[in-house]
């Protein structure tokens, strides 16, 4: 992977974040490999360790911008990243085992260094979703689509990052908010905040409205960014998938024991 300007001072700066450099200068050549990169940044006083993590990280690529509607509502994709202790073989592996046999998500597409699950669709899916629920490990499985890449850092660990799509989940918190006068009060509440500080006296239910379901989108996205945290751990403790099978069963002795 060759590497331009821009992104060896991006390496650099976030490598020098990473770990704490001793007094010196790098200066960036205009395109240099990984392999020169590392050794020039050792010799500027940057830990080793630390930039190839950084360069890990570029080979995932740009993360999705946020815009100023992301921040009243909640992005609608989630983003985790995680250094595990793992190969990206194992890595993506262990994801797979876990999104399918324990969130009932279904591969998509496989690639190199990425992997993509979406949503059971249809009457089983509704059904196991429904299952789910009602057992408390609803999990992932309401995720509409799942991205999750790697980036090798050594031989023994990975960068690795989940990329969640909850954009169907965000517009229903928008669309689904009470109809007023055929303007929905989110609507309203956004435009009256935009607009003019004097509508909010004139639109305090709207407001107040819009309101309520940013504070809940953004709860959600939240939610769903410690969901994506834990399937993280569970990958690199290695955890075994929970099956829906078993889920319903231990719901059954519990209910039999009361």
């Amino acid at each position: 992977m060759e590497l331009d300007r821009t992104a060896i001072d991006r390496v650099l700066k976030r490598a020098s974040e990473l770990a704490d450099p001793r007094p010196g200068t790098l200066a960036s050549p205009a395109g240099i490999s990984e392999e020169v990169l590392v050794a020039s940044a050792v010799e500027a006083g940057l830990d080793p360790e630390a930039v190839r993590v950084s360069l890990a990280i570029e080979r995932l690529g740009p993360v999705p911008p946020v815009t100023r509607g992301d921040r009243v509502l909640g992005t609608p994709d989630v983003v985790v990243e995680r250094l595990v202790s793992l190969d990206s073989a194992a890595t993506l592996d262990r994801l797979d085992q876990l999104l399918v046999r324990q969130h009932q998500l279904r591969t998509r597409r496989t690639r190199p260094g990425t992997r993509e699950w979406q949503k059971r669709t249809g009457k089983i899916g509704a059904a196991q979703r429904a299952a789910m629920a009602v057992t408390g490990d609803a999990g992932l499985s309401k995720v509409a689509r799942l991205q999750a890449t790697v980036g090798e850092v050594d031989d023994e660990h990975s960068m690795v990052r989940m990329v969640a799509d909850r954009r169907g989940q965000r517009t229903g918190r928008v669309v689904g908010g009470t109809v007023v006068g055929g303007v929905g009060v989110v609507g309203v509440g956004m435009v009256a905040v935009a607009v003019s500080p004097l509508l909010l006296v004139a639109t305090p239910f709207a407001v107040g409205a819009a309101y309520g379901v940013a504070k809940k989108g953004r709860a959600q996205a939240a939610d769903l960014a410690t969901e994506m945290e834990a399937v993280l751990d569970s990958v690199e403790q290695g955890t075994s998938p929970i099956t829906l099978s078993a889920s319903l069963r231990r719901v059954l002795r519990s209910t039999r024991q009361q």
